[in-house]
């Protein structure tokens, strides 16, 4: 993997950073949730406990059977729909003993007059005669009406007794029930109210279905109207934390108070100025924590939510809850209210999250955008970094491999003004090549050198042994003499193969060069080399029509025949030798190839350097590793390179000398 890879998949822990901020976000959300919920529970546990006398004496006392009536700021119309009540029309419910015959009572109040909506379900309609048996309980009296029309509309009865006023109403039909919506005479104040909801079957004999209170019109059981506590609602008002909603729920989740009905102006549930993005965001951050919102009325007329009902049991119950359209967030806590060790009602305290979600958002708008720009900047600074580091890396190792050769000193490296590491790396690399090009001058030099120092001494011991010689000697003496006279032969056949490549380095700047046909030149020396080593495959192949080249010959000439010599002395008897020539437009290529040898891969790059042998044994002819070292010379002479490498699946090796034509 290249480094500038390596960093830009470094730069990816940058994404940390949004990552943190989003956790830090949550955080954040996490507290205030805690803050507002604190405040709330505090603010309900204090009214919960200092409810004023009046109220928590009619809360202590409040009969077991009652329907809140709630005042209406206009009167309602007498047309059976639930469109002018408070609430969703909910009210209490009432059934029969088969379950087949239900009713729910609402009750309301304006200017003084008295409402009630009978909402009744009957699943056998077929036939049956329907009618109501209202009671009515006042300080001026006991008042009946029996409500039994022969058709849907309009009602209008008077009671049994004289004096006590009529009843105004609507009968409306449905398919599975009907509704009666009626103006009662009575006033609100200290009334009591019982009621039969009748359903007589067609069927002679059959038994007449009855649901509601009035199961003896001796014996009624009376359902007690509470009026709205329009006084607690103030009081609640006044209690309860500025921005929250406060209820006082009663027995059986029924409100008693609200708080908004304790203000001059109302305001609803407004969404905060938010974008649809801001929501989507805010709901990642704390919706999967958060259930869907109870459906709560504006005007409820009783709380039956799982909040409320655990405080009706003695629990502080606490709840957040979502609108998944808005991503509005209410917070409700109930508090129980315990009055003389029994629980008698609940404290229900709910806020909205306007501030929580502006603040949330707009924290989430900076930390995002800061720590998204930050790792952003933070990514193009290390891939450009990582861009430059490369480019500069890449620079240096090809100055180095530039060096390497003959024809480029390490003088020319680059960076090595640079303070950094890399200018280090670039100083460090100079001495080496320098020190390295200093050694391979040496090496050049040195069969010349030795070439010169060794002959004197040489000839001196070889004529002290010809002396010797002439001298009578013993048998074991004799034996050791002819060893001395091998040894210095040996070495001056080496002395003489110095001089020999010293001459030819020499001799190379004074060579005649001529334009020839290279492919007849080959041709003549292949035809030399087969007399010479007879027995040996020597095979040719020169592409025909080549273009004439500007050469020297007898340098070639040598070249070749080290190639060729090299050949031979590498590969068996049975191996195959061949030597070709090849041209295109620009350059021609005289390659020597041989079957039966291998070039060691660390070898390859230092073949052609001075005094480097591939042999590993010496034979009878020394080799001091000089002969490819001029062939290099003789092909730098003509502009062009030598290399060497070993042919597919290991069949060989081929020696490549590349001149431009």
């Amino acid at each position: 993997m290249k480094l500038r890879t390596k960093l830009a998949a470094l730069s990816l822990l940058t994404l940390l950073l949004p990552w943190s901020a989003w956790k830090l976000l949550q955080e954040l959300e996490r507290f205030l949730r805690e803050s507002q919920q604190g405040a709330l529970l505090a603010s309900a546990r204090a009214m919960a406990t200092a409810i004023p006398m009046e109220y928590s004496s009619r809360l202590l006392f409040l009969p077991e059977n009652f329907v809140p009536v709630w005042d209406l700021p206009n009167p309602p119309a007498l047309d059976g729909y639930f469109d002018d009540w408070p609430g969703d029309g909910r009210g209490r419910q009432f059934e029969s003993e088969d379950g087949s015959l239900a009713v729910q009572l609402s009750a309301a109040n304006h200017g003084g007059q008295l409402y009630v909506l009978f909402d009744v379900r009957d699943h056998e309609r077929a036939g049956v005669r329907d009618s109501i048996v209202l009671l009515a309980r006042s300080p001026r009296g006991l008042v009946s009406f029996t409500i039994s029309p022969e058709a849907p509309g309009p009602v209008q009865l008077y009671s049994d007794r004289e004096n006590s006023g009529q009843v105004e109403g609507y009968w409306l039909e449905r398919e599975d029930g009907y509704r009666a919506e009626l103006a009662l005479p009575s006033s609100v104040r200290n009334t009591d109210i019982s009621f039969q909801i009748r359903s007589e079957s067609p069927v002679a004999g059959a038994p007449a279905r009855v649901a509601g209170p009035l199961a003896d019109a001796e014996r009624p059981a009376w359902i007690s109207l509470e009026s709205a506590w329009a006084g607690m609602s103030r009081w609640l008002d006044r209690s309860g934390v500025e921005s929250a909603r406060t209820w006082l729920v009663g027995p059986g989740a029924w409100v008693l108070a609200d708080s908004r009905s304790g203000k001059t102006g109302e305001s609803g549930d407004g969404a905060p100025s938010t974008t649809w993005l801001q929501r989507l965001l805010y709901r990642m951050v704390a919706g999967a924590r958060t259930a869907t919102r109870e459906n709560w009325p504006e005007k409820p007329v009783r709380l039956d939510g799982e909040t409320v009902r655990q405080a009706l049991t003695g629990e502080e119950m606490i709840s957040w809850t979502q609108d998944f359209d808005t991503a509005m967030v209410w917070n409700t806590v109930a508090v129980p209210i315990e009055l003389q060790g029994e629980v008698r009602g609940a404290i229900v305290v709910q806020s909205t999250s306007d501030g929580l979600l502006l603040a949330t958002n707009q924290a989430l708008g900076r930390l995002l955008l800061t720590t998204l720009g930050i790792a952003i900047g933070l990514a193009a600074g290390l891939w450009f970094f990582a861009t430059r580091l490369s480019r500069r890396v890449r620079k240096l190792s090809t100055a180095v491999s530039q060096a390497m050769h003959d024809s480029a000193g390490p003088e020319a490296l680059p960076l090595k003004s640079d303070r950094d590491e890399l200018g280090e790396l670039a100083r460090n690399n100079q001495k080496l090549l320098q020190a390295v090009a200093d050694y391979n001058t040496y090496l050049e030099t040195l069969a010349s050198k030795l070439s010169h120092e060794l002959k004197t001494p040489l000839a001196i011991t070889r004529s002290s042994l010809d002396n010797l010689a002439s001298k009578a000697l013993d048998g074991e003496s004799r034996q050791f003499l002819q060893r001395a006279q091998q040894g210095v032969d040996r070495q001056f056949a080496i002395v003489r193969a110095m001089s020999e490549a010293s001459r030819l380095e020499a001799s190379i700047s004074v060579a005649e060069w001529e334009t020839i046909d290279l492919g007849r030149f080959v041709t003549r020396c292949v035809e030399a080399y087969r007399n010479v080593h007879e027995g040996r495959n020597l095979d040719i192949r020169v592409q025909q029509e080549g273009p004439p080249v500007k050469c020297a010959p007898d340098l070639l000439a040598q070249a070749l025949d080290k190639l060729v010599d090299n050949a031979v002395s590498l590969s068996g008897q049975d191996d195959e030798i061949t030597v070709g020539l090849n041209f295109d437009d620009t350059r021609c290529e005289l390659f020597v190839r041989n079957t039966g040898s291998h070039l060691p891969e660390d070898l390859q790059e230092r073949l052609f350097d001075s005094l480097v042998s591939l042999r590993e044994r010496p034979g009878a002819v020394p080799h001091l590793g000089l002969g490819l070292y001029i062939v290099r010379l003789i092909a730098q002479v003509h502009g062009g390179d030598v290399n060497a490498a070993n042919l597919a699946d290991s069949a060989g090796v081929e020696f490549r000398i590349s001149i431009p034509v």
